[in-house]
């Protein structure tokens, strides 16, 4: 390790250990504009973006104290930026006109990240589809299953049904070029040699698995959101250096379709033959079945683009090859026609779905890693509960507004807007728990707005980076057990009226030794006859009360004195 370090310069080493070259380039600053109903787009300046577009830099205590970020210069220090309790910053410009680094506080997406940790909720992919369709009750699947999270495109594992089928017709044409060349070296031999014969291949069986595959990483762009001049650019540049491979692909696919609609046709129609027979017929149709010409091929090709003329997506020229070729992302429209938002207009009736849309990060976006929320909170007195402590949500936007009547109620939790379980249409998966009139209006009484509980259930973050929360209300008791209400305390038990005198007489088992047992017996006896004697000496008349002569019969002395 210490010869490699000498071998670097001083420069290189000051770039490999400077905190100023590992920034990264910030992000393009996302859409954050709002369309209303007359066409007017209102844009804020001041509005915390969806996502963070800079690098957030910290820095220690002690060099804090001296201005020091690692940057250019250091930072000055009567900012109040950093006069914070634990300042973190973005660097907007490291040196500008004037020679100052331009920076901003960046606590609010790393105070929101730290916000959402202690939700503890599993991230999920595909919850943009089932929101749009109104289903609630239905979870997506997981960020982190395999059918998911899948990104590379070698190996079994990596390729879904149309790249294993590219994946047979590549292996199909190494295997025609080495039989080709072996029947070249034939003829070279032996001009009278047979021809190299066509070697087909059959077609991998459906696997669910590779079916439902969803790769959330892509080589290939994603094509409807490219302009005119990129997607130029991209057929100029990359589809042409490619064009002769592909053509080669494309060749052996129509053949082996030629082959195979021969194959199927002559099965149809054959006849019950003998076993020798059957076997010279059999060969010399294989042979009829491998003789296919160029002008079989060209009209296989334009038998496929006729297909995809008329329905592109779903062609087999498209799916099967295209798309796997170019390793671009599935492309798939939604009809939206059923849709509970939808319009009669015919151009919107149908957009790309978001399901197969490419995501520009991981579907967890680095905020979790639980897989799922099937675990159960402790409570250090209570032991374990049913549901989660739940977390209180500011109401964002009332359901009735000055200008509207909106369809969900939004909800701020941990920095999130998200909407609420209840539907202001009664399409709600869930039943109407909660008051009616918690969301309905606004609340200009309570100090800080109104706020309900609620449990965070899953998030999923869409193709352009904004996070969606699904959100049920909290309704049982587990707000009273948040709130301290419920104590760790035993039944209470039902107020019986027992006897003064049963307690004299309970607890006096054996003990083993002879003695002390003929001396309890003889207590006990007495004990039972002092208590019948009460009993029977009229009512409210204790023990102290008991007629002359009572306690001296008791003991034996009556008889003595009569």
């Amino acid at each position: 390790m210490a010869l490699r370090r000498q071998n670097l310069s001083p420069t290189a080493n000051l770039l490999r250990n400077s905190r100023l070259f590992s920034l990264p380039n910030p992000l393009p600053r996302p859409n954050v504009a709002e369309t209303y109903g007359a066409g007017v787009q209102k844009v804020s300046d001041t509005a915390t973006l969806p996502f963070p577009t800079h690098q957030a830099i910290a820095t220690t205590p002690s060099s804090l104290a001296r201005g020091d970020w690692g940057l250019k210069r250091p930072l000055p220090s009567r900012s109040h930026l950093v006069q914070t309790s634990n300042p973190v910053v973005r660097v907007k410009q490291l040196d500008t006109i004037e020679h100052v680094t331009d920076f901003d506080s960046a606590a609010d997406h790393v105070r929101t990240r730290q916000k959402w940790e202690e939700l503890g909720i599993p991230m999920m992919k595909g919850m943009a589809a089932m929101r749009e369709t109104g289903v609630g009750n239905i979870q997506p699947g997981g960020a982190f299953e395999h059918r998911s999270d899948v990104t590379s495109y070698e190996g079994d594992e990596g390729l879904d049904e149309a790249g294993l089928i590219l994946e047979t017709v590549k292996q199909s044409v190494k295997a025609n070029i080495q039989e080709e060349a072996k029947a070249a070296v034939a003829r070279r031999r032996d001009p009278n040699a047979p021809p190299a014969s066509f070697i087909p291949y059959s077609l991998p069986h459906p696997d669910p698995a590779r079916h439902n595959a969803r790769r959330w990483k892509h080589d290939g762009p994603w094509l409807p959101g490219m302009s005119a001049d990129e997607f130029t650019t991209y057929v100029t540049k990359e589809l042409t250096a490619r064009r002769k491979e592909f053509n080669q692909y494309l060749v052996q696919y129509v053949k082996n379709e030629i082959y195979t609609i021969r194959q199927n046709s002559s099965r149809n129609s054959g006849m019950a033959l003998e076993e020798a027979e059957a076997e010279e017929q059999r060969a010399a149709q294989e042979k009829q079945w491998a003789n296919i010409t160029s002008a079989d091929i060209n009209a296989g090709i334009k038998a496929l683009r006729r297909e995809a003329a008329v329905d592109p997506l779903a062609s087999k020229l498209v799916q099967r090859l295209i798309i796997p070729f170019l390793r671009l992302p599935n492309i798939k429209f939604k009809n939206t026609a059923f849709h509970m938002d939808s319009t009669k207009n015919e151009i919107e009736q149908y957009r790309f779905d978001d399901d197969r849309a490419p995501l520009s990060t991981h579907p967890s976006a680095g905020l979790g890693y639980l897989r799922t929320n099937a675990y159960l909170s402790n409570h250090p007195i209570l032991g374990p509960q049913g549901e989660r402590t739940p977390v209180s949500a500011r109401v964002v936007q009332p359901l009735e507004t000055n200008s509207s009547t909106e369809k969900y109620a939004r909800l701020g939790v941990a920095g999130f807007v998200a909407n609420d379980d209840y539907s202001n249409t009664g399409s709600s998966a869930r039943p109407f728990y909660h008051r009616p009139n918690d969301v309905q209006f606004i609340d200009v009484h309570t100090e800080g707005g109104a706020k309900v509980n609620v449990h965070p259930r899953y998030a999923s973050v869409t193709n352009d980076g904004r996070i969606h929360i699904k959100l049920d209300r909290a309704t049982g008791s587990e707000i009273k057990v948040a709130r301290g209400e419920l104590e760790d305390r035993p039944p209470a038990r039902e107020k019986v009226e027992q006897d003064p005198m049963a307690d004299l007489t309970s607890g006096m088992g054996k003990s083993g030794i002879k003695e002390l047992d003929e001396q309890s017996s003889q207590a006990q006896d007495l004990a039972n006859m002092l208590h019948d004697l009460a009993q029977q000496g009229g009512g409210s008349r204790g023990l102290g009360e008991v007629r002359p002569g009572v306690e001296e019969a008791a003991r034996g002395e009556g008889d003595a004195r009569s």
